[in-house]
């Protein structure tokens, strides 16, 4: 079997002004190669809610039957496999006896007839779903572990607080794809649940739809070749990591997520890589305030490493992030095409995320004014996924409609006939935590869009949120400026030539 090959790659503008106190830089890890081999190497277990709200509507219980048949139809022969009912507790439906089975034609026939026996009875503790999927995936330990978890409603026969501490004894172990089917469930539980076990996580608005998207998830699953990536990040004695955020292909702030692994030394798991699969993660340093500037040469003011990984070769040593201080007032403005695309993104995010807040608490027209906000910036990006789920949601006022936050166009003096708002909010969920559009999931950085002058009302809000975000400030957007003749080229991801990998005198790296 072909071994993968993991890659590292540091992306930033280091001119700093003279003030400037903070650092950012996107950090890609890149995987090449290799060949997924799912007999020897995956396991899979599927968390199918059967709490009492499963029942309504009648079809909710019947769609995931049906999704859970359609995911076991694609498991390949050889995968490890198991199914478990969840309710106020977790039970494994198939195989009978706790433990994976083997997928054949015979186990898969076996468990598509186990599923038909859901049924919808009990409460919600996607908790104990979870601990039971950790133990059952304790028996394959070099396996690459994935699960999905179906839930219609929120956790509400387990504290916050009990689930985070399941969650903290799964991570590294396995990662989750979490779905909110309905109108019931709870985001901020699901978003944890994808953040600490390194998944994706979104809305199933038609129900129907559901079959269709597990099959997808476990397709994507089976391309997995490394159970785990870890990422390791080390600091000066004059720096110190401010965050941490994934930024491709999900969005996730994992800053908390951070293990100690030495002096100045961080670990981060990165969860399961495919064959051919790339990720950015965006890196904020904060620098003492009484650090002298060191003008006209290049300062090493972080470094960060991939931990070797059996059966992968790592293709690059470690990687400084740089610094150096100008008095030119123009380098220091310039924003790296990476940074600012995905400071574009977070705005992007921001604005949806507070459409669906302004929509749910019945301010219609602060949901008018951010959503529109968010059809600005996403035509701007060219974001054809989300201008579409946006085009159920807002549209502009005319002489003869009215707008409406069911996302339909009406005469003015017309009723709203949405019924379910929290389901209407519930089907721009991908966006809210931070999906990333199609044609952003290219592992070539594209080229940063230029406003004209007076293009666009948010031009000159989008000009002051890069400067905020060269300042280090997350979630600032704005295009890059023109670079002028000498400015660090592109393709360097402003590393000069000559900066070294490893620590300078006084680092914590041998």
């Amino acid at each position: 079997m072909k071994e993968p090959s993991l890659g590292l790659e540091v992306h930033q503008n280091k001119f700093l002004a003279e003030g400037d106190r903070a650092m950012t830089a996107i950090v890609r890890v890149v995987s090449r190669g290799g060949e997924a081999s799912a007999a020897r190497t995956a396991a899979e277990v599927l968390m199918i809610d059967c709490s009492s709200s499963m029942r309504f509507p009648s079809t909710k219980i019947g769609e995931a039957r049906r999704a859970a048949a359609a995911a076991i139809d694609v498991l390949p022969d050889g995968v490890r496999f198991a199914v478990i009912q969840g309710t106020d507790r977790a039970k494994t439906i198939y195989p009978a006896e706790d433990g994976l089975v083997t997928a054949s034609e015979r186990t898969r026939a076996e468990a598509r007839a186990a599923v038909e026996h859901l049924a919808a009875v009990g409460g919600t503790a996607m908790g104990a779903w979870l601990a039971k999927a950790r133990d059952l995936f304790d028996g394959v330990p070099d396996a690459v572990r994935h699960a999905i978890l179906l839930t219609d409603g929120r956790n509400d026969s387990q504290t916050r607080a009990d689930l985070m501490t399941v969650l903290n004894s799964c991570e590294g172990r396995f990662v989750c794809d979490a779905r909110g089917i309905g109108d019931g469930w709870e985001p901020a539980e699901l978003t944890q649940i994808g953040r600490v076990l390194r998944g994706n996580v979104d809305s199933v608005v038609e129900d129907d739809a559901l079959a269709g998207d597990f099959r997808q998830l476990i397709e994507s699953a089976m391309t997995k070749v490394l159970p785990e990536v870890r990422l390791r990040i080390g600091t000066m004695p004059f720096s110190r990591l401010r965050s941490i955020k994934q930024v491709f292909p999900d969005e996730y702030d994992l800053t908390d997520r951070c293990r100690a692994a030495g002096v100045r030394e961080q670990e981060l798991s990165l969860g399961s890589f495919a064959s051919d699969e790339t990720r950015d993660y965006q890196l904020i340093l904060d620098l003492d305030p009484d650090l002298e500037p060191s003008f006209g040469q290049d300062r090493q003011l972080a470094w960060t490493e991939l931990v070797p990984v059996p059966g992968a070769a790592v293709e690059e040593d470690a990687l400084a992030i740089a610094g150096r201080w100008t008095r030119d007032p123009i380098p220091p403005t310039l924003i790296h095409p990476m940074v600012s695309k995905y400071a574009a993104l977070a705005d992007l995010g921001e604005a949806l995320t507070a459409g669906g807040d302004a929509y749910a608490a019945g301010d219609r027209a602060g949901a008018e004014r951010d959503w529109g906000r968010a059809v600005v910036l996403a035509t701007a990006a060219g974001d054809e996924e989300i201008l579409s789920r946006l085009s159920g949601s807002w549209r502009s006022s005319t002489r003869r409609t009215g707008w409406c936050g069911c996302g339909r166009t009406r005469p003015a003096a017309t009723p709203c006939t949405s019924s379910s708002p929290r389901g209407f909010r519930k089907s721009l969920f991908r966006r809210k935590i931070g999906r990333c559009p199609r044609e952003h999931r290219s592992p070539a950085p594209s080229a940063p869009r230029f406003h004209p002058p007076g293009r666009t009302s948010a031009s000159a809000a989008e000009d002051r949120s890069a400067r905020r975000f060269r300042d280090g400030h997350p979630g600032a957007a704005g295009p890059a400026p023109h670079r002028p003749p000498g400015a660090h080229p592109r393709g360097t991801g402003g590393l000069a030539v000559g900066v070294p990998k490893r620590p300078e005198h006084g680092g914590n790296r041998p």
